[in-house]
């Protein structure tokens, strides 16, 4: 009996015990459901907007380092001369009494002089219009042909001086093309000392010829093709 009463009063004292520790356990639970102050809504808010403004930030050198390795291979890189040799494009130069090894030869080694050769064969194919034109007028009006005679033989004689001097112009392209094909080391020195030479001869004679085509009414398209159309647009700008 004694040793019963014992174990009644030992159960007694450990469920008091137990219900003194039960707060603190509660209040263990609790303190985990919270959330930390330390973070806080305008805490989440900033480190969100942190990461976004890295991404921007990360996007922006991206685009800046893309669009300078273009401008550098577009504009600073050294050109490779096989490449822009196989650049050249056939045109059909009517009035000019090359070859077409010729042709590309002074499209390689005399580019200015090459442009002045397009221009000439243009400026041959207006004289040649407007000749047909006034023929065509004369031939209506054959009481006024001593009119239409006179202002045909003004444009005969530009015509013809223009085809002389680039006849004359035609002579040292062929000399300094085949020099070249015998003797590269000579035919470089040739085209040196020539370039500027042949490139002042044909603009001179172009010069007055431009000067009276000047108000015929011309096709300015620009023509199809990119070097085509470069050499048109270098042609109007320095000739």
């Amino acid at each position: 009996m004694l040793g019963f009463g014992k174990k009644k009063k030992k159960d007694k004292e450990e469920a008091k015990a137990s219900e003194k520790d039960l707060p603190k356990e509660q209040e263990k639970e609790e303190s985990k459901d919270e959330p930390d102050a330390q973070d806080t809504p305008e805490k989440k808010k900033k480190k969100r907007f942190s990461k976004k403004l890295m991404v921007i930030v990360l996007l922006v050198l991206i685009a800046v380092g893309a669009s300078s390795f273009i401008v550098y291979t577009l504009y600073f890189t050294p050109k490779d001369p096989k490449a822009q040799k196989e650049k050249y494009e056939k045109i059909e130069l009517g009035h000019i009494n090359l070859p077409e090894e010729m042709l590309r030869f002074s499209f390689n080694h005399f580019p200015d002089l090459y442009i002045a050769m397009i221009t000439f064969d243009e400026q041959m194919n207006l004289f040649n219009s407007e000749i047909a034109r006034i023929e065509d007028i004369a031939q209506k009006y054959p009481d006024q042909k001593k009119i239409a005679d006179k202002e045909k033989k003004a444009w005969e004689k530009a015509k013809n001086a223009l085809q002389k001097a680039f006849l004359k112009i035609e002579k040292p392209v062929k000399e300094t093309y085949v020099l070249f094909r015998v003797n590269k080391e000579q035919g470089l020195t040739q085209i040196e000392a020539k370039n500027k030479e042949l490139t002042e001869l044909a603009q001179g004679a172009l010069a007055p010829a431009q000067e009276l085509t000047q108000n015929l009414k011309s096709n300015n398209k620009v023509p199809k093709g990119l070097i085509k159309g470069n050499i048109y647009k270098l042609k109007k700008k320095f000739l």
